[in-house]
């Protein structure tokens, strides 16, 4: 499953790539829905997502393991951690004059990353702050992480926010799986729509809310 997962992964970076390797510097400067990050510091921040990979299989490979894709996130607090992670990816960004060049910086980084872990083992531990999962579902965290980020993108671009359906059914897994529960039907949400909505990014309509009923509360699924 290792080398699926990874080749997911691989297309969303390669989106990604197409789609700053484009950018001028002004466009670098937008502004995105993830404040208080501009293009290029979300790009610093997807640069870290990918990089991680390589912390990851730094790790022993024999830890046992606690988490999977989901719990994984609720040992996430944004109120605690989100700070520092908004300051490393500013961090990372500030590393590169201009954007293009830490766009050329992300294009020649992730490949290495994910072939390493494409050939590695997905039943092997790895850790990166704190929780221990198996690398295959590490990977899902980072298809989720990329793939969200990149509706960001293409949204601070004014661009039609699309998810490719490979990357979708990781997403939309993981955040069914935070929900706990199955959704109304009745909601007809598309992809993109529980995707932005589970991750905070649009608010849940009153509609929507009486349709969810109880469920409602447990939104945003993460932040």
């Amino acid at each position: 499953m290792t080398p699926a997962l990874a080749d997911v992964l691989r297309d969303e970076c390669e989106r990604v790539s197409s789609i700053v390797g484009g950018l001028d510097e002004e466009a670098f400067a937008r502004e995105t829905r993830c404040p208080p990050w501009r293009v290029k510091e979300l790009l610093g921040h997807m640069y870290r997502d990918v990089d991680r990979l390589g912390t990851a299989l730094a790790a022993p490979s024999d830890l046992p393991v606690e988490e999977d894709a989901v719990s994984y996130w609720r040992t996430y607090d944004p109120i605690a951690d989100g700070p520092d992670i908004a300051d490393r990816a500013k961090e990372i960004a500030d590393g590169y004059p201009t954007g293009a060049e830490l766009a050329g910086a992300f294009a020649s980084m992730w490949p290495g990353r994910i072939d390493s872990a494409a050939a590695a083992d997905g039943s092997r531990s790895v850790q990166t702050f704190g929780p221990v999962l198996r690398l295959d579902e590490f990977l899902k965290t980072r298809i989720l992480e990329i793939a969200v980020h990149r509706l960001d993108l293409l949204d601070a671009l004014g661009r039609e926010r699309t998810v490719e359906p490979k990357s979708a059914e990781i997403v939309v897994g993981v955040l069914d799986g935070l929900l706990g529960a199955e959704r109304p039907a009745a909601l007809g949400w598309s992809d993109v729509e529980f995707i932005e909505a589970g991750t905070g990014r649009r608010p849940i309509e009153p509609a929507e809310r009486s349709t969810l009923g109880p469920l409602a509360d447990r939104f945003p699924l993460l932040g």
